[in-house]
């Protein structure tokens, strides 16, 4: 099998700008520069253009809930896709998405893998989705315990990061467009913009919100992102705005091609994946995820991020407005500091995350599964 081409098939909710769906596009840019073969199944999003530029063709399905003779006829579709493009391995990484795609593989006898990109799955779905993967890969050792709760095994493969999309860069026009000052300090919030992640970002505007008051005039904050709390935090940005008298607060929604928003920052604040793809920017990053606060990322603590997965899986601190604004205003301080701490991060994610280096673990994971089902 080592010898033979692998054709896999990548099952997505949507083409939606987010985390999971910028790994997957990095595993299948990673492994078509290998000579292997990639399909996507998803329903459309922002970032259809760029599998497509890949060179990763794209199967449309809309995975909405439906009647159980309209969910056979989804199956039936999505098994003429694995028959036609001789799909040999069919890597999963959300519900409903994932839960139709291993069933097709499952009755069609073709391996299937899940890779568990948090602990915020619903249990059934994600003991289903396990049980019908012949190999579970998980992305931080938080999440492989909570595998192991569910009685399923599982690899750790750190989600990898394309060095060749993530770098630093200083041609951003994004500041003149939004009519920031070069003299402004400018903080982005990356973030799907839902559970514990919409409640820190509400909280990181009122910790906005004290630092003017108390004379941070030169402090700008880009939010990108989308979700069910859009809406509220647009509204808080508004009132925030119309209390203090100025415009600081740039809600953008989500957003593909985010390599230009962390380059316009000089800090960014987010967790999980945006953390790793924004010190490959070279960018100084201030940890908060759902899990709540964990700080700084520094050398001295990579070890204790990483397991903490920055914030999702474990954390220092409670959300607070009073922390968040101290350590901002902290970091603001010392931009010195903060250069150094962009220039450290590059180089660990250079080391310990480049997707070329970890996408072999990720090959590995397929082989094993496809040998249990030969």
């Amino acid at each position: 099998m080592k010898s033979s081409r692998l054709s896999v098939l990548m099952a997505l909710d949507s083409m939606d700008a987010g985390g999971t769906e910028t790994h997957v596009l990095s595993l299948a840019k990673a492994l078509i520069r290998m000579n292997q073969r990639v399909t996507l199944i998803s329903a459309d999003g922002l970032m259809r253009p760029q599998f497509e530029e890949a060179g990763c063709p794209v199967f449309l399905f809309d995975f909405e809930p439906l009647g159980m003779s309209e969910q056979a006829q989804r199956i039936a579709g999505l098994q003429e896709v694995l028959r036609v493009r001789e799909v040999n391995c069919v890597h999963v990484h959300q519900t409903p998405s994932g839960l139709l795609a291993a069933q097709a593989a499952s009755e069609l006898g073709i391996a299937t893998v899940f890779t568990a990109h948090g602990t915020y799955y619903p249990q059934s779905s994600a003991k289903l989705l396990m049980k019908l993967s012949q190999a579970v890969i998980s992305v931080s050792a938080p999440v492989q315990s909570y595998a192991q709760r569910l009685g399923f095994p599982s690899t750790v493969v750190p989600n990898g990061i394309d060095l060749s999309e993530f770098y630093p860069a200083q041609n951003s026009n994004l500041r003149s467009e939004l009519g920031i000052s070069e003299e402004v300090v400018v903080l982005v919030y990356a973030s799907r913009l839902a559970w514990g992640k919409g409640t820190a970002c509400e909280t990181l505007l009122r910790a906005m919100k004290d630092l003017h008051r108390y004379g941070w005039h030169q402090l700008e904050l880009v939010v990108v992102g989308d979700g069910p709390k859009l809406t509220a935090i647009k509204a808080l940005a508004s009132f925030i705005e119309e209390e203090s008298g100025r415009k600081f607060i740039h809600v953008l929604g989500k957003q593909a091609h985010m390599g230009r928003y962390y380059n316009a920052a000089d800090i960014v604040v987010g967790t999980g994946r945006v953390a790793l793809e924004a010190m490959a920017c070279g960018k100084p990053v201030l940890a908060i995820g759902n899990h709540g606060y964990f700080g700084w990322v520094e050398p001295a603590c990579y070890e204790q991020a990483w397991a903490h997965y920055f914030g999702d899986h474990g954390s220092n601190a409670a959300y607070s407005r009073y922390l968040f604004a101290s350590e901002i205003g902290r970091g603001c301080r010392d931009l010195a500091w903060l250069r150094s701490l962009g220039s450290e991060g590059r180089r660990w994610v250079e080391q310990e995350f480049h997707i070329d280096s970890n996408i072999q673990q990720v090959i590995d994971a397929y082989l094993a599964a496809i040998s249990k089902t030969q």
